[in-house]
C-alpha cells in the first residue's frame, strides 16, 4: 500500500511541474555523428620465421663408360710392365703402348700416331714427331725415347735390323732411320715396333748396347740378362690408356687424361677379364659381358652367340697366318726330313680344319709357307706343279717309312730301325680351345696308323718359352705369319730364324731348288731389300721351295679372324669388311687402340 502510494505521489508532483513550465522554445535539428567503437575478436595471420631444412638433391655423378674385353696377361705376381722381360705387359700392349704409324695390311694405308709426319728415302726414313706427347708418368716423349726403344729392340733380335744400320736424333723431335739395305718394307717395319723403352727408365741400359757385335755377344749379352731383371709394376707408355690394376681376375686400364687425343676417347676405363680359353670366351660373349673378342668358335656356337645377343656382328678378316705342326729337328726321328714327309701323308689336315675351325681355310695340299690366299699372287704355276704334294695317303706315308728302316711289331704299332717303340706326346698351348681340338684328333690319327700318341696341353705361359727352347717333339704352332704386313718376308722370317725357326730348329741354310746350298739369312734380307717385283717373286718362289720340300712344319688351316663385336654396347664399329679389321691380324687389340684413339667407338645410348 505504501509503494502504490508513493508511486501516486511521483505523478501528482510531475504533474505540476509540468502545468507551471515556461512556453516551448524553437526546435533546433542538429546532428551529431557519433563513432562507437566495438570491440570483437579478429583473426589475424601472423609470419612467424623459424629456420627450415632445405634438402638439396646433387646432380649424379656419371657412371664412367667402360669398355670390356677379355686377353692374357701372367698373373701376378710374377706379372710385370717390360717388354723386356718374360712375362712382361700381356695383351695391354696395344693400349698403353704406341708405335710412330699403324700400317693397315688390307689397304696399305698409315694412320698417323707418335708420328706427326714422315719423309720416305732409299737411304733413309725420317720421322717428324709430336711435340705434344707424354709418358704415362708425365715425363715429356723425345726423340731419344724412341732412339732407346731400337737399340733394347736390337738386343732382341728384331726384324727390322736386318736393314737397319742406326738411329740418328738431331733434335728432340726428329728420328732418322738409316738404312744398311735399302728396303721396300720401311712402313710397316717401324710401324711394327712399339715405342716401349722412355729413356729417362731405360736409357742406361740403351746406351751401353754395342751395334757392332752380334745381340749374344759381349757386351750385349751382359746387358740384356742386366736388362731382364728390370721388371716395373706396371707399363709406362704413351698410349690412350694407362694400367691401374692387375689381378688373377681382371686388368684395369683408365683413360690416360694427357694423351694427345684425349678428346676422342669416349671410354674412361678398359676393364679386361681374362682369356683362360675359348669356352670361357663363349659365355663372356652370350652375356654381353665382353663387348668385343675374336675366339674360333665352331658354327653352332657362332649361330648361338648371335642369337643370345641380336645386337652382335661378326667380321672375318684373315688372320694373314696358318695354324701349322711342328717337329723338333734337333732331334731323331724328327731331324730326317724323310720322316717328316712320310709322316706328313699320314695326316688328314682337311678333318683336321674341319673339327678344328670351321670358318677356317684349307691347307691339305703345300708346305710352302705362303698363304693359301695369296698363292696365286707369289707362286707360279710351274712352281706349284714342282713341288711335292703332302695329300693324306696312309698307304704312302706306310710305304715312305719301310724305306727309311721303320717296321711294324705284333701290336701294329711302328719300331724304328733300332727296334724302339715309336710312341710320342703332341703338345699345345691349353688356352687355344680349337688348337686343344687339333691336338686330340692328330694324336687320334697318329694312333690309329700306328703311332700311340696322346695330346698334352700346357698353359701358355708355360708353352711358348718351352717351344722356343725346344723342349717339346711334336707341337701345334703358328705357320705362314704375315702378320702386320700382308708380305711374304714377313713369313720367312718367322719360319728361318724367327718364333717359329727357334722352336722347329730350322738351319741356317738348306739346300735350293737348284741343288746349291742358300743362306737363309741373305734369301730373307734381299726379299724385304729388293724394289724389284719380279725378283722378290724369284726370291718367294725360292724360299716356299726350300720349306715345302725340305718339310719345315705342315700347315693344316689358314686362320680367319672371327671378329665378334656388340653394336648393343659399343657404337661406332666399322663396316664387316673395313680394311681397319685387318689390324687384328697379329695384334688383336690394336684395332681397338685405333679406333678409340680416332674417336670412332663410343658406348652406345641407352
Amino acid at each position: 500500500m505504501k509503494r502504490l502510494t508513493a508511486l501516486l505521489a511521483i505523478v501528482v508532483i510531475a504533474g505540476l511541474v509540468a502545468s507551471c513550465a515556461p512556453p516551448t522554445p524553437e526546435k533546433v535539428v542538429e546532428t551529431v555523428v557519433v563513432t562507437k567503437v566495438v570491440e570483437k575478436p579478429v583473426e589475424v595471420t601472423k609470419i612467424v620465421e623459424k629456420p627450415v631444412e632445405v634438402v638439396v638433391t646433387p646432380t649424379p655423378v656419371p657412371k664412367p663408360a667402360v669398355y670390356k674385353a677379355a686377353g692374357g696377361w701372367t698373373k701376378p705376381p710374377a706379372y710385370h710392365g717390360s717388354k723386356f722381360a718374360p712375362g712382361g705387359v700381356g695383351c695391354a700392349h696395344w693400349y698403353v703402348f704406341e708405335p710412330l704409324f699403324y700400317y693397315v695390311p688390307a689397304s696399305g694405308d698409315v694412320i698417323m700416331a707418335l708420328a706427326e709426319s714422315f719423309e720416305e728415302g732409299k737411304d733413309a726414313f725420317t720421322v717428324k714427331l709430336r711435340k705434344d706427347v707424354k709418358w704415362h708418368d708425365g715425363k715429356p716423349f723425345t726423340s731419344k725415347d724412341v732412339w732407346s726403344t731400337f737399340q733394347l729392340r736390337y738386343l732382341q733380335n728384331a726384324g727390322i735390323w736386318k736393314f737397319l744400320d742406326k738411329v740418328e736424333t738431331p733434335d728432340d723431335y726428329t728420328v732418322i732411320f738409316r738404312w744398311k739395305e735399302p728396303t721396300a718394307l720401311a712402313k710397316p717395319l717401324i710401324a711394327g715396333e712399339v715405342i716401349s723403352a722412355p729413356y729417362h727408365l731405360y736409357g742406361k741400359w740403351a746406351d751401353k748396347v754395342d751395334l757392332t757385335v752380334p745381340p749374344d755377344e759381349e757386351p750385349n749379352k751382359s746387358v740384356m740378362e742386366d736388362l731382364s731383371n728390370f721388371k716395373p709394376e706396371f707399363p709406362i707408355g704413351t698410349g690412350p690408356f694407362k694400367m691401374t690394376k692387375v689381378t688373377a681376375s681382371e686388368m684395369i686400364l683408365d683413360k690416360f687424361a694427357d694423351h694427345y687425343k684425349a678428346k676422342n676417347v669416349h671410354f674412361d676405363k678398359v676393364v679386361v677379364l681374362p682369356w683362360p680359353n675359348n669356352e670361357v670366351v663363349w659365355a663372356y660373349l652370350m652375356a654381353g659381358e665382353v663387348y668385343r673378342a675374336h675366339p674360333a668358335t665352331p658354327k653352332d656356337t657362332t649361330e648361338a652367340i648371335m642369337a643370345r645377343q641380336p645386337g652382335m656382328k661378326l667380321a672375318l678378316p684373315s688372320d694373314l697366318a696358318q695354324f701349322g705342326i711342328g717337329f723338333n729337328m734337333r732331334v731323331k726321328p724328327f731331324s730326317d726330313e724323310n720322316f717328316r714327309k712320310a709322316i706328313a701323308h699320314a695326316i688328314n689336315r682337311k678333318k683336321l680344319r674341319e673339327i678344328t675351325y670351321y670358318y677356317a681355310g684349307d691347307v691339305d695340299k703345300y708346305a710352302h709357307n705362303v698363304l693359301t690366299s695369296m698363292e696365286e699372287r707369289w707362286l707360279s704355276k710351274e712352281l706349284l706343279d714342282s713341288l711335292t704334294v703332302y695329300d693324306y695317303d696312309p698307304a704312302k706315308a706306310e710305304a715312305m717309312l719301310k724305306d727309311l728302316g721303320f717296321t711294324k711289331g705284333a701290336d701294329g704299332n711302328w719300331l724304328d730301325p733300332d727296334g724302339n717303340p715309336l710312341q710320342w706326346e703332341v703338345n699345345c698351348p691349353a688356352g687355344y680351345s680349337d688348337w686343344v681340338l687339333a691336338c686330340d684328333e692328330l694324336a687320334a690319327q697318329l694312333t690309329e696308323f700306328g703311332i700311340p700318341t696322346e695330346c698334352r696341353p700346357i698353359e701358355n705361359a708355360i708353352y711358348w718359352p718351352g717351344a722356343t727352347a725346344g723342349k717339346y717333339n711334336v707341337m701345334l704352332l703358328w705357320s705362314s705369319c704375315w702378320w702386320g704386313y700382308a708380305h711374304p718376308w714377313r713369313g720367312f722370317y718367322r719360319i728361318f730364324f724367327g718364333d717359329t725357326g727357334k722352336r722347329i730348329g730350322c738351319p741356317p741354310k738348306l739346300t735350293g731348288p737348284d741343288g746349291t746350298e742358300v743362306d737363309l739369312d741373305e734369301l730373307v734380307t734381299k726379299m724385304g731389300a729388293t724394289f724389284d717385283e719380279a725378283e722378290l717373286k724369284k726370291l718367294v718362289e725360292t724360299a716356299a721351295w726350300i720349306c715345302n720340300e725340305h718339310m719345315l712344319e705342315l700347315p693344316y688351316c689358314e686362320k680367319k679372324l672371327m671378329e665378334f663385336h656388340n653394336t648393343a654396347y659399343v657404337q661406332g664399329w666399322p663396316d664387316v669388311n673395313d680394311p681397319l679389321w685387318s689390324l687384328a691380324a697379329g695384334g688383336a687389340e690394336r684395332p681397338d687402340a685405333v679406333m678409340m684413339v680416332q674417336g670412332l667407338l663410343k658406348p652406345a645410348a641407352k
